[in-house]
């Protein structure tokens, strides 16, 4: 069985912070926010090359026709050239992995992707590597529980009272009706988690003036389901990854200063007869 895939991927880099300037005698702070977007299309063919006794299948993915989008041409107040970079270099990422192969178990785990599929976010953002990982292929891992049309089922994630280190939030997943030309259901997943991230060496050394970023990821996926073979009809797919760092205080300005940096990726997938 083959099938072809529609992949259309947007990305959305986000910082803010403030920063100083001197006027004469006086030092003034002023608050920053930079912005850079970029957009990548391709289409996937996958296909079952073998299925083994205990039900996975090996599967066989090529990515063609790829057209990107990732170098800002309207200038606007809030582009910044660096972060423009950041999100090209995403997209030049993301155009190496033409051809891979990997087994799908029954549950829909995945193993075998070549280790550059594992490393789409860049090894800074390893987390929504992981969620990349799987919200780039053309398939989705089903719930244990059964299915119940219209009630949502909530599974608590790690534990913030042990480890502040940690991911800890919740998980959300809904069924519902998808229509009868082909009979469809759609699953509705939502994740939401934060944690602190680990000071680096260099902030070690510098902890009573650095403090430690907060991490918030929140991932939301509709997946349409055929009722005939089971195969993804269509999805929407999106993830953002969060950090903010607030400083202590200064006399003078009413709110402590912030930084922080906000990566949003959508993916969309549309089935081809």
């Amino acid at each position: 069985m083959v099938e072809n895939y529609q992949v259309a991927v947007t990305i959305r880099a986000e910082t803010h912070g403030v920063s100083t300037e001197k006027i004469g005698e006086k030092t003034y702070v002023k608050p920053f926010a930079h912005e850079a977007e970029g957009h990548v299309f391709w289409r996937a063919i996958r296909q079952v090359i073998a299925v083994k006794e205990d039900g996975s299948a090996a599967i066989e993915e090529n990515l063609q026709q790829f057209n990107s989008s990732c170098d800002q041409t309207v200038k606007f107040p809030a582009a910044d050239a660096e972060l423009q970079k950041s999100v090209r270099e995403l997209c030049d990422r993301w155009q190496n992995l033409l051809k891979m192969q990997y087994e799908e178990g029954k549950d829909g785990l995945i193993r075998g992707l070549p280790e550059a599929a594992s490393q789409l976010a860049g090894p800074d953002l390893s987390f929504l590597s992981l969620w990349l990982r799987r919200a780039f292929r053309p398939s989705l891992i089903l719930p244990k529980e059964p299915m119940r049309f219209g009630t949502p089922v909530e599974h608590k994630i790690g534990d913030a009272v042990v480890s502040s280190w940690r991911p800890s939030g919740t998980e959300t997943i809904e069924w519902a009706e998808g229509g009868n030309e082909p009979p469809a259901v759609i699953l509705h997943v939502a994740q939401s988690l934060s944690w602190m991230e680990r000071p680096t060496i260099r902030q070690e050394k510098n902890s009573l003036q650095i403090p430690p970023e907060k991490a918030t990821f929140y991932a939301d996926s509709l997946n349409t389901i055929s009722l005939l073979d089971g195969s993804l009809l269509n999805s929407s797919r999106s993830a953002s990854y969060e950090a903010k760092q607030v400083l202590e205080a200064v006399p003078g300005l009413p709110d402590a200063p912030e930084f922080g940096s906000k990566l949003t990726i959508t993916v969309t997938m549309q089935r081809l007869p």
